[in-house]
């Protein structure tokens, strides 16, 4: 049997955590924004591997404003 090569496009991956910059970006606020009102949330699940980066849940961010809204 032969080989079937897949010569397709390539499927991005998609973002699941966000790095502020990202965040403010994905959100349309600003960083400062970011460090007053989404960092002090306690919906918001904030993953830090290290004690200066912080990476937010593309998915818990998108939960959080849909509760919010209704």
């Amino acid at each position: 049997m032969a080989r079937t090569r897949n010569l397709g496009k390539v499927m991005p991956i998609p973002k699941i955590w966000l790095s502020k910059k990202e965040l403010a970006a994905y959100l349309g606020v600003s960083t400062r924004y970011i460090e007053a009102n989404i960092n002090t949330n306690p919906r918001v699940e904030v993953y830090r591997p290290t004690g200066r980066i912080a990476l937010y849940s593309k998915e818990n961010i998108d939960l959080v404003i849909r509760r919010s809204k209704t």
